[in-house]
């Protein structure tokens, strides 16, 4: 370690670091927007410009720290410096591109849009704007792995959004209320789709073509609906109460489910082509994967996917005392 002084305070740091990494340790505030282009090339932003005793001004980025380095962070002409620097970069920005949270979301669920309203406690306007793209927020708000909140900007400053459990807050607030949200159901279409498989695939394909007028059947081979989201997930993180609620609501508009129907013995492929005008598959990936290691075989030797659909069903694997997973 080594001893440097930012704005008048001594900081003991890893010399290995830049000193912008070094100040962001110490809970200095550099601004930064230093990052690397689409061929990974390092792009320096000239907006971490720092003035060091005896050096001058210079990128904190570039800048290796020394024993003893007296460093400034903040002054008129390091303020002047780095307007013009964002100056630059603003001229050549279009000013159209989506937020990190927003791009880091699988689902591509306006994110801004939403944590508006619900900063207006306009809840349900933020369940409209969620169920655009994503129909499930009471269940996805309860397990989704949240990779927006790794990318919120919010972070640089303290810590992210809990952008997940605001999702999940506004749904649980729009299921309390008097007329939970249903979007407006449009013309009928007149055409019929079968949709296989009830699981978060085949709910959202059926949600939104029977939003936009089709008459959708959806067949599910287990006795309940909602596929992993039912039989994969313990109650604890996803309670079946709040998922069946979900379920419902995304009925209201038409769709119709039928339980213990398994393709290949209660209908055919060749039955829903004659029967329908369109046949969505959404049979899930279901089935667990080999493992092949030396001893797999072995009794009380279970894949995951097995073991918690067998223990949310019928409860047959045996485990003992102790466990390794």
């Amino acid at each position: 370690m080594i001893n440097i002084t930012i704005d008048g305070q001594v900081f003991a740091i890893d010399p290995d670091q830049n000193l912008l990494e070094a100040a962001k340790q110490c809970q200095v505030d550099i601004p930064s927007l230093c990052g690397k282009n689409t061929k990974g090339e390092k792009v320096a932003c000239n907006l971490c410009v720092v003035e060091i005793d005896g050096q001058g001004v210079q990128r904190a980025c570039e800048t290796k720290p020394a024993e003893g380095m007296s460093v400034t962070t903040q002054s008129e002409e390091l303020s002047s410096r780095r307007q013009t620097a964002l100056n630059k970069i603003l001229s050549d920005h279009y000013a159209d591109c989506e937020a990190p949270c927003q791009t880091a979301c699988p689902a591509g669920v306006d994110i801004q849009s939403y944590l508006y309203h619900i900063s207006q406690n306009d809840h349900q306007k933020a369940v409209e704007v969620i169920k655009r793209t994503l129909p499930m927020p009471l269940s996805i708000g309860r397990v989704c792995p949240a990779f927006c909140e790794a990318e919120c900007r919010r972070g640089l400053v303290d810590e992210p959004i809990a952008i997940r459990q605001l999702k999940r807050h506004a749904a649980d607030i729009d299921l309390k209320a008097q007329e939970a949200y249903v979007p407006e159901k449009k013309p009928a279409k007149g055409k019929s789709i079968a949709v296989v498989g009830s699981g978060p695939g085949g709910l959202t394909c059926g949600y939104y073509l029977s939003n936009e007028g089709y008459n959708v059947t959806v067949y599910e081979a287990m006795p309940e609906t909602g596929g992993w989201l039912r039989y994969g997930i313990p109650e604890y993180r996803l309670p079946k109460s709040i998922l069946d609620k979900e379920v419902e609501l995304m009925c209201r508009n038409g769709m119709e489910i039928y339980t213990n129907k398994k393709l290949g013995e209660d209908f055919t492929l060749s039955d829903l082509s004659r029967d329908f005008d369109a046949v969505c598959l959404a049979v899930g990936a279901s089935k667990a994967v080999e493992m092949h290691y030396t001893g797999s075989d072995l009794d009380g030797c279970y894949l995951g996917v097995d073991y918690l659909k067998d223990y949310v069903t019928e409860h047959k694997l045996v485990t003992g005392k102790k466990v390794a997973v």
